[in-house]
């Protein structure tokens, strides 16, 4: 009877907390480019000035490759001082931010948190709402939004840690 019951707790357990049923862990990078890895040859340098010691580069590839088997429309990777430190991925329309959420929730569980009305910009027209994927052993991050304005959903992946620009000073001295 005491084992019938463990089982039972750990089913309901499992069930009931999602993180734990088979997520996968945080994100070593995007695609095949580990976080801080120099910009490889499938990369190209985008045309767009820098800020700071930011350097975006874009698939050398006229198409980029789906992600999750979800078109993607465009895709930039961004590095700092160098190293890579995000990535950017560009879905239009609402069926594919669809997809992408449903696939993201089936790799990497719920999202640690949900934002509504997210205004990053402070824009009052353009405000989104904001999944977020967190782990708590990895500053790696996997952020989505989806602008009802131009119907394209953006997924970033993004270890904030390796961002050492110029342009972050400020703010990290401010956490």
């Amino acid at each position: 009877m005491r084992i019938n019951s463990v089982v039972v707790v750990a089913i309901v357990f499992q069930l009931l907390n999602p993180m734990v049923a088979g997520a996968a862990g945080a994100p070593n990078g995007f695609r095949d480019l580990a976080w801080g890895a120099a910009p490889d040859k499938k990369l190209k340098k985008n045309p767009v000035l820098a800020t700071g010691d930011i350097t975006v580069y874009r698939p050398r590839a006229d198409k980029p490759l789906p992600l999750f088997k979800v078109p993607v429309a465009e895709e930039a990777c961004s590095f700092s001082k160098g190293k890579f430190f995000s990535a950017s991925a560009w879905l239009d329309g609402k069926e594919n931010f669809e997809k992408i959420k449903a696939a993201l929730i089936e790799k990497y569980s719920q999202p640690s948190e949900t934002i509504n009305n997210y205004d990053r910009f402070s824009v009052a027209s353009e405000r989104r709402n904001l999944w977020l994927w967190k782990w708590p052993e990895s500053p790696a991050e996997i952020r989505l939004t989806y602008s009802e304005k131009y119907s394209r959903a953006t997924v970033t992946y993004i270890n904030p840690w390796l961002n050492v620009s110029d342009t972050t000073a400020a703010s990290s001295a401010a956490k």
